[in-house]
């Protein structure tokens, strides 16, 4: 028994030795603007933030937890703000030099506040609430010891969302320009 308990203790330590805390994330901003020809105009903004933090635990594995902040603002006064909670474990399946390809496995959890008048009939204030699970590949670039650019694009997964009775659920393979993230990581 002694043997079993000092075996993993060891285990333990060399783990923590290897370990390292990283904190990153991405900003994002869009603007779409649609308009008909012998009609009207409409506009989106969209603002979007998602800090995160992990912990390395070797050369393979990650865990990190993101948080993701989005806010849609239309034309007309319509607003969207969106918070996820996102938990994930990263594998880096193949590294070259300072390059290495990874996949992440998440979990999601949100809720999404739609408030929105169109003056004549609808009114509402309403809360969605999502969850997911999938996959995500991407791409890493360790600049340095402390910096690292990551890139990831799309994924596979599982998505369902819930507003009173109704309900919409998701499962697909996506992979395409405006599934494209961006981050930067600083590691302590």
């Amino acid at each position: 028994m002694k043997k079993i308990i000092l075996t993993a203790l060891v285990a333990v330590a060399s783990l923590s030795a290897n370990a390292q805390v990283w904190l990153g994330g991405s900003l994002g901003f869009n603007y779409d603007k649609q308009s008909v020809k012998h009609g009207g105009s409409s506009s989106n903004t969209t603002f979007s933030i998602a800090p995160e933090i992990g912990y390395s635990l070797n050369d393979k594995w990650d865990l990190a937890l993101a948080l993701n902040e989005s806010l849609i603002s239309v034309k007309d006064g319509d607003t969207m703000n969106s918070f996820t909670i996102n938990p994930y474990a990263r594998y880096t399946y193949y590294t070259t030099g300072k390059v290495g390809f990874f996949v992440d496995l998440g979990f999601s959890v949100g809720t999404t506040n739609l408030a929105y008048d169109d003056g004549v009939i609808f009114k509402s204030d309403d809360n969605t609430t999502t969850w997911g699970i999938g996959f995500r590949p991407g791409v890493k670039y360790a600049a340095s010891d402390k910096v690292t650019f990551v890139a990831s694009l799309g994924g596979l997964g599982f998505q369902q969302s819930k507003l009173g009775d109704y309900k919409d659920t998701n499962v697909g393979f996506n992979v395409d320009g405006n599934a494209l993230k961006f981050g930067v990581y600083y590691a302590f």
